[in-house]
């Protein structure tokens, strides 16, 4: 009968996404991702195997959560409502340290475009299904004639997500959600989106 592991899994999950999200895959090194999940060398490599594989869970853990913000807000928001709202919850909403840290995801792509492929690509990928969820939302949104814009849902979304992306880049350069605020009121009022 296997013995079941001696530490709270998610709990050491949740911390390694942490600081993988603080400084990025290359700058954390095992010795302290074992400190910062509280576990032995050896229930890391039963557990979770390499860091690569670790940073892979996270990845997909962050992704899922992220998606997850705009799913709910769908539920409860007009379409023309979520840009915003995802903003705030993302970035404006949370504190300065971690509005600093910017996206996992998007600091992902930055970091390991040319140096890991197949973990840029996954960073792409979970961006890419947050890209579709809003397309989708638009999508909606326009069928029921409740958002008036020359763009294609899809065309929308997409630029929903390159505003994402500079805003990511501007909070890790140290931009003050303060002073986020009027480039994305600015940015949404471009889109013909409720600022």
């Amino acid at each position: 009968m296997p013995r079941s592991p001696e530490f709270d899994r998610a709990k050491a999950l949740e911390a390694a996404m942490k600081l993988f999200w603080a400084r990025g895959y290359t700058a954390t090194s095992l010795p302290d991702l074992l400190q910062a999940m509280g576990i032995a060398r050896s229930s890391f490599y039963a557990s979770f195997g390499t860091k690569r594989k670790l940073f892979t869970e996270c990845l997909e853990l962050f992704g899922d959560r992220t998606l997850a913000i705009v799913a709910e807000d769908t539920q409860r928001l007009p379409a023309t409502a979520l840009p915003r709202a995802f903003y705030d919850a993302t970035l404006l909403e949370v504190s300065p340290r971690r509005a600093a840290q910017g996206c996992m995801l998007v600091n992902t792509v930055l970091e390991l475009a040319a140096v890991d492929p197949e973990l840029n690509q996954l960073a792409a990928h979970k961006l890419s299904d947050i890209e579709n969820a809003f397309a989708l939302a638009f999508r909606q949104a326009q069928r029921k004639r409740e958002l008036a814009t020359t763009r294609s849902p899809e065309q929308l979304a997409s630029q929903v997500m390159i505003i994402n992306f500079g805003l990511r880049v501007q909070s890790r350069l140290s931009q003050s959600q303060h002073a986020l605020k009027p480039i994305i009121n600015n940015s949404l009022a471009m889109l013909g989106l409720a600022a």
